[in-house]
């Protein structure tokens, strides 16, 4: 196993194996030169980031969940209908 100091203060790093199809690697290579990384694995590193650490509060999404589950229940109404029951004027 290799490791090294990590440039952006997360901690050591550390090296991680992984086999992926061929697909997959040509795919990951051409978003990761589309987006401007440096190289695959600063790509991959973000992808795993925006993964593992939650980008909202639990209750935000909390509420994130509750809005589908409305939406799938068709407990929704258009902006106009909406507009209406408050009393807005366009």
């Amino acid at each position: 196993m290799s490791t090294g100091a990590d440039d952006n203060g997360d901690g050591e790093m550390v090296k991680l194996n992984v086999k992926v199809p061929k697909r997959l690697l040509e795919e990951i290579d051409e978003l990761a030169e589309e987006l401007e990384y440096t190289n695959r694995s600063e790509f991959i590193r973000e992808v795993l980031r925006d993964t593992t650490e939650p980008i909202l509060t639990p209750g935000a999404q909390e509420g994130v969940s509750e809005g589908y589950a409305d939406v799938a229940a068709g407990r929704t109404m258009s902006t106009d209908e909406a507009r209406e029951r408050l009393g807005i004027d366009d």
